[in-house]
């Protein structure tokens, strides 16, 4: 390649042989130097100032002889450098200035092909037309008013480790039929970042938008666009936005702190995100309206001002293994003629619903999880259409509300642990529930409201603090094959003009008696049993009351009013009735004692409670052969104090110490029956006693678990706490021989709650010690939990557990083995999003949990990242 430059100027012409005798062709101007050179010339440019108006149109190269900075090129009214043909055009290392921000500084037109190498470009923008190809790597453009880089018509451009900075307008314009690559580049404090419309089509990877005035990233028309590993941070509006007909395929990238949305389609738009965090938008995390289609699957949305996901107008939204956490509004909101299909979603916390359902919209939902929703997990309303399978919604404060209009059906759901209902039937709403739980409702398990008329089959409703289940006036609900147990007070309770049908069901365990009928309802009960309570039914006024009990029976029932007594209850809706013994009403046949032994010591830790029991159990032996030898046996007394942190094992230990003793002839059933201040205390005079005592006998010939028994003592004295510690001292006094109580909670808690009554400290003189699990010993739950459940942990995921389990705060929060068994759940979560990423799963990929699947580590108090953490609402 022959070379050429302008170096040691002479006056008008000043040709100069180059030393070493290669040939040297100088001129004053650019231009000059370029109408000298040969095609495929190599032409070196002097350091300095050049104010003309450039054009190629032969296949030179352009060098900057000083290095990148040192040639400033200004256009000599607006455009600086033209390239209007030539095949090899290249340029290196040249600033090259507009004369005006509102003109090209670089124009490439017709067939040209050229690439820029390490060069500036000032003032205005870089402009690609026709059917021109552009390579651009390691450039800077700046303070252009239009665009940084424009292309239009057929022209292609490929772009590398560029920076575009300062752009009144888009960084990067696409139009008409242009094709565009972007690579590890950043684009700035521009109007919009990329803004791609007509038929044009652009691929971009790794790649940053940064502080632009309104749009990271706009994709519009018939356009298309793909990105990948890309950071969206600090737009002004929707940081990706997608309308009319335009098609956005959008994976492992991140968007942070939109000034309005993450992500929004809408028009016919499509978008397809995959593996995205969208994190901290002021409004919703992503959006979709009018007629678009929105995908989501697998990624992150947390932190944002408004909703996670919202839909509205026709739009279709796709979810697929989504995390959406910490929503000011609800986390998935789909309203007018929207409709959602949700797999594998987990929601929450949020102030508001999980997902809400509204207007005209519609949803299909499996494996939804919903965690700590303040308002409700799940709420369906409306008039469209839902279908949510094999979903859950955990700590919420209602689980699941149905109203009026909306085509719901829901099966195989847990609602568990709410603050107020499991579940709400809204006033005239007529959902149907297959196979549904509830448990440990705050309140009500299932409430029925006014004229509602849903349809349960198969659903169980479990330890609610109040009814399992309430129907409001003139409610009609058809129950079938359901299980309500463990109510905190009635199993069903009908107001005044409740109906309903109520067939093949068990009702069992609840402290009041099974059936309330106030006056005026008209239920209809055929085949169900009660079973375990203190009434199988309170009819409030017979003669204002059509009630229907047909073939109802009752088995452990202290007062039978409407029911025969059974010898065989239907099975439930797991094949045998909860609390009851597996055939009639003879008790299970104890275990053998060593079985049990090696039980006990299976279970992980527990060293000084293991070696109490086995002491207790060796002085029981004593007991009984000093009996058997007709010797007078040694003081003892069998009720215990289990003093210890919650998660630390005390009712699976309570739960074998009763099987222990059936085994040793010392109880009868050795079953398990489980209270707290809730179960025991009534809410008015003269309602504590009978409810402690229905409580009590449920009981015996077993154990009675009295876990935070410390809440049953007040400093106040008309606390109905205190009646029911009096009613229980009597109890034990007079079924000594019958029952064995054992009162659980934190270990000073129950020093103030023995000392509280003078009989509590003759019946309660033995304390079993459960201390903190250590690290080792939660890992090696976790491994028992994984194991259950058919999964492996490798080496790494075992020393990550240990460390993340060293990491963990003991405080009153710390949960232990619930902890272990909650880091469990988290891991199968993240698994679950890990193996979704796979195209091709292995069977060892489905069972086998890793160091990427374990929870966070905990920071250390005081660390100031623990600081800077978000707070979970909810």
């Amino acid at each position: 390649m022959s070379v050429f430059g302008n170096r040691g100027n002479r006056g008008p012409r000043g040709d100069r042989p180059q030393r070493g005798g290669r040939p040297v062709t100088t001129g004053r101007t650019i231009a000059e130097l370029i109408g000298a050179a040969p095609d495929g010339a190599r032409v070196l440019i002097a350091p300095g100032e050049y104010r003309e108006h450039v054009v190629l149109d032969r296949g030179v190269v352009l060098v900057a002889e000083q290095g990148p900075g040192s040639v400033r090129l200004t256009g000599a009214h607006d455009v600086a450098l033209t390239v209007s043909g030539g095949v090899g055009v290249r340029v290196e290392g040249v600033v090259l200035i507009a004369a005006d921000a509102a003109a090209p500084a670089v124009r490439v037109t017709g067939t040209a092909e050229v690439a820029f190498d390490d060069c500036r470009v000032l003032g205005g923008r870089v402009e690609i037309v026709d059917t021109a190809r552009v390579r651009l790597g390691d450039c800077r453009i700046s303070a252009a008013g239009v665009a940084g880089v424009s292309v239009a018509d057929d022209a292609r451009l490929s772009m590398t480790g560029c920076r575009i900075c300062a752009v009144d307008g888009a960084g990067v314009l696409l139009t008409g039929s242009a094709t565009v690559t972007l690579a590890d580049s950043v684009v700035t404090e521009a109007g919009v970042g990329l803004n791609v419309r007509d038929t044009a089509s652009v691929q971009v990877r790794g790649c940053a938008f940064v502080r632009c005035t309104h749009n990271a990233v706009l994709v519009e028309n018939e356009a298309m666009a793909g990105l990948d590993a890309c950071r969206c941070t600090e737009s002004g509006e929707d940081a990706v936005l997608v309308r009319c007909v335009a098609k956005l395929t959008m994976r492992g990238s991140a968007v942070d702190r939109a000034g309005a949305s993450g992500v929004a389609a809408i028009g016919q738009a499509s978008a397809n995100v995959l593996d995205c965090q969208i994190v901290g938008a002021a409004l919703s995390g992503a959006v979709a309206d009018e007629e678009s289609r929105l995908d989501l699957v697998g990624g992150l949305i947390r932190a944002t001002g408004a909703n996670g996901v919202f839909a509205r107008g026709s739009a279709r939204v796709g979810l697929d293994g989504v995390v959406i956490a910490d929503t000011a509004f609800t986390a998935v909101h789909l309203d007018e003629h929207a409709h959602g299909e949700l797999a594998a979603v987990v929601l929450g916390p949020t102030p508001e619903h999980g997902l809400c359902v509204a207007g005209a919209a519609g949803v299909t939902a499996t494996g939804l999880l919903v965690r700590a929703a303040e308002m409700t997990g799940i709420h369906l309303g409306g008039t469209g259409t839902a279908r949510v399978h094999a979903s859950a919604a955990h700590r919420c404060g209602i689980g699941l509300r149905v109203d009026e209009g909306i085509d719901a059906e829901i099966e195989d759901g847990t609602f568990a642990a709410t603050g107020r209902a499991g579940i709400e039937v809204g006033p005239d709403a007529r959902p149907t529930l297959r196979r549904v739980r509830v448990a440990r409702a705050g309140t009500a398990g299932v409430v029925v409201h006014e004229r509602a008329a849903p349809v349960l089959e198969d659903c169980a409703v479990t330890d609610s603090a109040g009814s399992a289940m309430v129907v409001w006036t003139d409610a009609a609900p058809v129950v079938r094959a359901g299980a309500l147990t463990g109510a905190g007070k009635n199993g069903v309770y009908l107001k005044g003009g409740a109906g309903g049908e109520f067939t093949d069901c068990v009702l069992g365990g609840s402290a009041y008696p099974a059936v309330y009928v106030a006056a005026g309802a008209a239920p209809v009960l055929r085949a169900c049993t009660f079973r375990d309570c203190p009434g199988d039914a309170t009819i409030e006024d017979p003669e204002q009351t059509s009630a229907v009990f047909a073939d109802c029976v009752a088995r452990g029932v202290a007062e039978v009013l409407v029911s025969g007594r059974g010898t065989a209850p239907p099975a439930g809706p797991n094949g045998v009735v909860e609390g009851s013994d597996a055939a009639g009403d003879a008790p299970e046949p104890p275990a053998d004692l060593g079985t049990l032994l090696t039980e006990l010591d299976a279970l992980v830790g527990l060293a000084r409670v293991k070696h109490d029991v086995a002491t207790l159990v060796q002085l029981m032996q004593l007991v009984r052969r000093r009996e058997e030898a007709g010797l007078t046996p040694p003081p003892l007394s069998r009720h215990l104090v289990f003093a210890g942190n919650p998660g630390t094992g005390k009712t699976t230990v309570a739960r074998l110490y009763g099987r222990i003793l059936a085994a040793l002839g010392m109880l009868s059933r050795g079953h398990l029956v489980e209270a707290d201040r809730g179960a025991l205390v009534g809410e008015y005079v003269g309602h504590t006693a009978p409810r402690t005592t229905a409580i009590f006998r449920k009981a015996l010939g077993g154990v009675l678990f009295i876990d935070e028994a410390y809440s049953l003592t007040s400093a106040g004295g008309s606390d109905f706490g205190q009646e029911a510690i009096a009613t229980l001292v009597k109890l034990m006094e007079d079924h000594r021989d019958d029952i064995v109580v054992i009162v659980a909670g934190y270990p000073d808690e129950m020093h103030r709650f023995i000392d509280s009554n003078p009989g509590l400290d003759s019946r309660f003189n033995r304390t079993v010690v459960f201390e903190d699990y250590a690290s080792v010993d939660l890992v090696r739950i976790v491994e028992h939990q994984a194991a259950a459940y058919e999964y492996t942990l490798d080496e790494s995921a075992r020393a990550g557990l240990l460390a993340y389990f060293e990491s963990v705060p003991r405080d009153r929060r710390f949960g232990n083995g619930r902890s272990a068994r909650q880091a469990f759940q988290e891991m199968t979560e993240r698994h679950a999003r890990r193996i979704s990423a796979i195209a091709e799963v292995t069977p060892e990929d489905l069972v086998s949990l890793r160091a990427p699947d374990l929870p966070d580590l905990v920071p250390a108090a005081g660390d100031p990242a623990r600081a800077a953490e978000p707070t979970a609402k909810g």
